[in-house]
């Protein structure tokens, strides 16, 4: 009966990991409308009628006209001509219109496989969780976009230009906290048991803190992208000849010093990149030889150096955008290989 029971399970781990593709697709497209200035170009939420892009000259010229009222326009892009917006706005058009496709791609699966009966106790209560997660997650992409529309100023007095580099690591770590659950779910699923089972074991307990560990560099990578951060200081292994910069203690507060200014985000940032990397490569030398766990860890240390060298040489081209968008997209690889660790520990704890 129970194996009955995970084959029949099998079509909503194809749907899930269909889903966990997609949002990977969504994190790409979202780091390519980034680094293009593409995000503040469409200044309305219209989850409906919002879904077609304009049809007319007329049209167009009419959101050029809102776009032109935003500080974005006026500080930086002034004098953009039509052509050149229709290319922004083709990206934020796609990245909204890869969320609507999302939202139809999880709900009406998870309607049909509901009234079928497959979805029953913590597999339907997971899955709802992860509806209204993507919920919340589209909403703080609008609310992230918010903070770019209107005359708000950062913490020198000078006015911002671009979204809240907080608000955007809020939607950042969202989309990684929804893509996180929705592959443990995949793999809850084709182990044929529920949830995590903890391990007291060495090699679950330094999982579960290399987890932790990495969402610091997550986010503060998001602060690097929200600040433009990445197109200074762009040389390796110093910050042009230092290892902390003047600049990065030049602005009062700690707080403010590595939270708030480019100077001391990248200096964090970086200084993560090599803590996370050290880590991560003596977990996976130590359990190199771990029945279990050997596969995997070796996925984690091919992962890990391929994310360290994309960030170099991310920051060495300043911010080149096909390497910008594949060192975001490899944290979210990064995210998966450990979360394959972490959940094969609490296997190998119930065996």
């Amino acid at each position: 009966m129970k194996e009955d029971r995970r084959e029949d399970l099998q079509g909503v781990a194809r749907w899930l990991l269909t889903g966990c593709i997609l949002i990977g697709c969504m994190v790409a497209i979202g780091g390519i409308t980034r680094l293009t200035e593409s995000g503040l170009s469409i200044v309305e939420w219209k989850p409906v009628r919002g879904a077609l892009p304009p049809l007319s000259e007329a049209a167009w010229q009419a959101e050029f006209e809102k776009y032109k009222a935003i500080p974005e326009y006026r500080l930086i892009n002034q004098g953009m001509d039509l052509a050149g917006f229709k290319r922004i706005y083709f990206w934020e058009w796609l990245h909204r219109n890869w969320g609507r496709l999302m939202g139809l791609v999880f709900i009406v699966p998870f309607v049909l496989f509901w009234r079928q009966g497959r979805l029953k106790g913590w597999l339907f209560r997971r899955t709802l969780w992860i509806m209204l997660g993507g919920a919340i997650v589209a909403s703080l992409g609008w609310f992230m976009v918010l903070s770019g529309l209107v005359d708000l100023r950062d913490a020198n007095g000078q006015l911002l230009v671009s979204v809240s580099h907080f608000r955007l690591a809020i939607h950042l770590c969202g989309a990684f906290t929804v893509f996180g659950v929705v592959l443990w779910t995949v793999m809850d699923i084709r182990a044929g048991r529920r949830g995590f089972l903890p391990d007291g074991s060495a090699a679950g307990r330094w999982s579960r803190a290399l987890l932790a560990l990495l969402m610091l560099p997550i986010v503060w990578g998001a602060f690097t992208a929200g600040l433009d951060a990445g197109r200074i200081y762009n040389t390796w292994p110093l910050m042009n000849g230092a290892l902390l910069p003047e600049n990065a203690t030049a602005f009062g507060s700690m707080w403010l010093n590595l939270a708030e200014h480019k100077d001391g985000v990248q200096f964090i940032h970086r200084n993560l990149a090599w803590v996370v990397a050290a880590a991560m490569l003596g977990f996976a030398w130590v359990y190199r030889a771990h029945v279990g766990l050997a596969g995997a860890v070796r996925l984690l240390a091919i992962g890990v150096v391929l994310q360290f060298v994309l960030g170099v040489l991310t920051l060495l081209t300043q911010v080149n955008i096909a390497l910008g968008v594949l060192h975001q997209f490899g944290a979210l690889l990064l995210l998966a290989a450990l979360l394959n660790i972490l959940h094969r520990t609490g296997r190998l704890s119930a065996t």
